[in-house]
């Protein structure tokens, strides 16, 4: 992949308008062009039915934690919605075998993708993207957390980033300080936050993705 990336290649004139009153980054606030999702899964007895918990094989989990930058490109006569930069990680935690043969799919996956490996720390790189596979006997951040690693468990880690991409430490803990906050429970429910009107006759919905809500995304039309 070569950045920035082209979402959408010429924005109409209601999708630049809309960029421009809910996107446009204000002085010292955050930049509400960065789209930013945790995932966890845990086995644990309280969700038995989805994590697939049971007494005797228990302690697989899984982190995934994204960060996408999007921003307008306006060196062409017509603006353009691109995703200047993005960050991607995802760590498993499980038996000692399923790591090992996850990681040969992991690099099988990479060559057959033409992602190049580097020679530098089982790096790969494709166009302005580096991908990283790491190994652990004891997750770092289990170690930071005084968490137990279930005997004959081992994690991986894989991080897919742009080139140069720095991500302040803060951001880079943030989906280890969701998990040790405790599992999510099923019937709470945050309180939405109120939406503005950015298509006609139709509210915006939930979906923290900016170009869902500017109604920026060219592959789903509009339901009428």
């Amino acid at each position: 992949m070569i950045l920035p990336h082209v979402v959408i290649d010429s924005l109409t004139a209601e999708q630049a308008r809309t960029w421009r009153e809910h996107f446009t980054p204000e002085p010292g606030g955050r930049n509400p062009g960065i789209e930013e999702g945790i995932w966890r899964r845990t086995q644990d007895p309280r969700n038995a039915e989805q994590s697939g918990w049971s007494e005797d094989d228990n302690g697989r989990r899984r982190i995934v934690h994204y960060r996408l930058h999007y921003g307008i490109d306006r060196s062409r006569p017509t603006d353009r919605l691109v995703m200047d930069e993005l960050y991607l990680y995802v760590s498993w935690l499980a038996p000692a075998d399923e790591i090992a043969a996850h990681r040969d799919d992991l690099e099988k996956w990479l060559s057959e993708g033409r992602w190049k490996a580097t020679g530098d720390d089982a790096t790969w790189r494709r166009g302005d993207l580096y991908a990283t596979v790491t190994e652990y006997d004891i997750h770092p951040q289990d170690d930071r957390a005084d968490r137990d690693t279930p005997a004959g468990f081992r994690s991986i880690d894989v991080v897919i980033q742009s080139v140069d991409y720095r991500l302040p430490r803060a951001s880079r803990n943030l989906p280890w300080d969701v998990l040790a906050g405790g599992m999510r429970v099923k019937e709470q429910h945050r309180a939405r936050p109120p939406t503005a009107r950015l298509r006609p006759g139709r509210r915006a919905g939930p979906d923290p993705l900016p170009h869902h809500r500017a109604g920026l995304r060219p592959d789903h039309p509009q339901r009428q």
